[in-house]
């Protein structure tokens, strides 16, 4: 028996099911992984705040909704309309529609989350205005895609067509509500992808790193184009062969992507980080190497010096110097300090011995 139940070999065989699970297993796993390393690292430094918790809770609907597009592969989805198994219907529409609420309200925690993060960079200052302006933001997303997911779940009179087909009734026409849908999506997206300009432009900080955020920022753009181009397929839906692989592709990556998108601002500076240490600590060793192999020649040496006295030729005085240990150590945000130690000794022919130790630091 193949992957699709109640079809035959030659319809298995037309699928593009196997496309669908690639997609929907490799952005789960990359989109768990990322968002699970910023809830590590949050958690590690100073403990989870509100927009760690909206991210954890946007991976969870986006892995939902990838289980639940895989499940549909068995009954169907990746073929045309005319080629689905009728045996299958039933069961197809269920968990289609379980799917579509989860789509619609999921999408919007990551865009919640981003936006909370956006009042972190204005902790601390005057920027009351912009405040409200993200708060209304937040609360507009959300209601947008609640209103959505509603619309979704109540577009059939009655309610229950819409996963019992065999069930009299009407519902809402596929083209204009799917363009409702997207339109909001659309929308939010761009919103939420350059509202925080005007506050990376005024951060005062270099240059590179500013572009860098602002950069970061803009790649949530990236979701808007997924948006659009599952709008693209509503018209393969509505008035094509129905076969919606693509509509469930793009708002896959969509879904998974945005979750990638709004960690990045938390992951990059670590990983930054981390590589500057990184080229900081080779560039240590090899100078350290290179030092090594020329103190092999010429690092041990012995300094003397004799002086006479010009007023008694008896008194001869002998002046050693032996460098007897040296130690450099990379102190963190000192630099390189050397340490070395002379020891002097003065031996008269009149008089007593005298011995004296001197050290000095010698900051690089």
């Amino acid at each position: 028996m193949g992957w699709v139940l109640h079809a035959s070999e030659a319809v298995n065989d037309e699928s593009q099911y196997p496309t669908i699970i690639i997609i929907c297993v490799v952005l789960s796993v990359l989109s768990m992984l990322t968002v699970g390393a910023r809830l590590y690292i949050r958690f590690a430094a100073r403990g989870l705040a509100s927009d760690d918790w909206m991210s954890a809770l946007s991976v969870v609907f986006a892995l939902m909704y990838s289980i639940l597009c895989i499940v549909q592969t068995r009954y169907g989805l990746g073929l045309p309309i005319a080629d689905r198994p009728p045996a299958s219907l039933d069961a197809y529409t269920k968990v289609n529609f379980a799917g579509r609420p989860i789509y619609q309200i999921g999408i919007s925690f990551f865009k919640i989350a981003l936006l909370i993060s956006y009042l972190r960079l204005l902790k601390g200052t005057d920027q009351r205005t912009y405040r409200y302006v993200v708060f209304a933001t937040i609360a507009l997303v959300f209601l947008g895609h609640l209103g959505c997911a509603l619309s979704l779940v109540f577009a059939c009179n009655p309610v229950q067509r819409s996963w019992n087909p065999h069930i009299n009734g009407t519902c809402l026409a596929p083209g204009p509500s799917f363009t409702a849908y997207a339109v909001v999506t659309i929308v939010s997206d761009i919103i939420v992808a350059i509202l925080p300009l005007p506050v990376l432009f005024r951060l005062n900080i270099r240059l590179a790193k500013k572009l860098g955020l602002i950069g970061i920022f803009l790649l949530g753009l990236f979701t808007t184009i997924c948006s659009i181009l599952r709008y693209t397929q509503i018209n393969r839906i509505s008035t094509g062969d129905g076969n919606s692989t693509m509509l469930i592709l793009w708002g896959t990556i969509e879904f998974n992507v945005g979750n990638m998108v709004s960690s990045l601002p938390f992951l990059a500076p670590v990983f930054m980080r981390k590589a500057k240490e990184y080229r900081t600590k080779n560039s240590y060793n090899n100078g350290s190497s290179h030092q090594n192999s020329r103190g092999a020649k010429g690092e041990h040496f012995k300094l003397s010096d004799v002086s006479h006295s010009r007023e008694d030729h008896h008194d001869k005085s002998a002046l050693t110097a032996v460098k007897s240990s040296s130690e450099e150590n990379i102190l963190q945000g000192a630099g390189i300090m050397k340490s070395i130690t002379y020891s002097v000794q003065v031996d008269e022919e009149r008089g007593q011995p005298r011995r004296r130790n001197d050290s000095f630091e010698d900051s690089v």
